[in-house]
C-alpha cells in the first residue's frame, strides 16, 4: 500500500488508494462469518487497540488483516481442493474395480466367447472341450484355477494378458470353473 502523505505531525492525508479501498463495496465472494459472542469479544479487542494506534500502526494493522484474510481462503479453497481430489479419487477407484463377472456365449459357428467383465475372448471347439477337460479332472477350484492358469499361459496367454489375470488366485478362473462346472460335461 502506498504511504500516505502527512501534514505536520501525527495527521495524515489519505491517498486515493486508500480511498478506494475505504468506499468499495463488498464483494459477493467475500464471505460473512457468523456471529458469536466470542467473536464479538475478539472485534472488540481489536477495535480498541486500533483508537489508541496511530495512522502507520493503523497501516500496519490493516496489512497484516488482509493477509490473514487472504491466508484463510488460501486454506478453505485447500480444503474444498483436497476434498474434490478425495471424491475424484474414489470415484475412479469405483469406476476400476472389477465386479469378475464372467460368461460363457456359444456362437452359432461352434465358437466360444468367454467375457471377463468387459473382455471378450474367442474359443474354438476344441479349446473349451480341453478348459472343460480340465475343470473336471481338478478335485477342487484351487486345484482348477492352477491348472487354468497354466494352460492359459502356455496356449492362450492372451485371456491372461487381456483380463490383467497375474496369479492363479484370480476370483477370474474362479468363476471361470464353477461356470465351466455347471454348464458343461466331458464329451467320452
Amino acid at each position: 500500500m502506498a504511504k500516505k502523505k502527512t501534514k505536520g505531525a501525527g495527521t495524515a492525508e489519505p491517498t486515493d488508494e486508500s480511498k478506494e479501498v475505504a468506499t468499495r463495496p463488498a464483494s459477493a465472494s467475500q464471505e460473512k462469518v457468523a456471529e458469536t459472542p466470542h467473536r464479538r469479544q475478539l472485534l472488540s479487542g481489536i477495535v480498541e487497540i486500533a483508537e489508541r494506534l496511530e495512522d502507520d500502526g493503523l497501516e500496519l494493522l490493516l496489512e497484516q488483516a488482509k493477509v490473514v484474510e487472504y491466508k484463510g481462503k488460501i486454506e478453505r479453497f485447500n480444503r474444498r481442493l483436497n476434498v474434490a481430489a478425495r471424491e475424484a479419487v474414489e470415484a475412479r477407484r469405483e469406476a476400476g474395480r472389477r465386479s469378475y463377472d464372467v460368461e460363457i456365449e456359444r456362437t452359432d459357428d461352434d465358437f466360444f466367447i468367454i467375457q471377463l467383465d468387459d473382455q471378450r475372448i474367442f474359443f474354438n471347439i476344441n479349446e473349451m472341450r480341453e478348459l472343460t477337460r480340465i475343470c473336471h479332472k481338478a478335485k477342487d477350484a484351487a486345484a482348477a484355477t492352477r491348472m487354468l492358469f497354466r494352460w492359459f499361459e502356455e496356449e492362450r496367454s492372451d485371456l491372461l494378458a487381456d483380463a490383467g489375470i497375474n496369479s492363479n488366485r484370480s476370483p477370474y478362473l474362479v468363476r471361470l470353473y464353477e461356470l465351466i462346472i455347471s454348464r458343461y460335461k466331458v464329451r467320452r
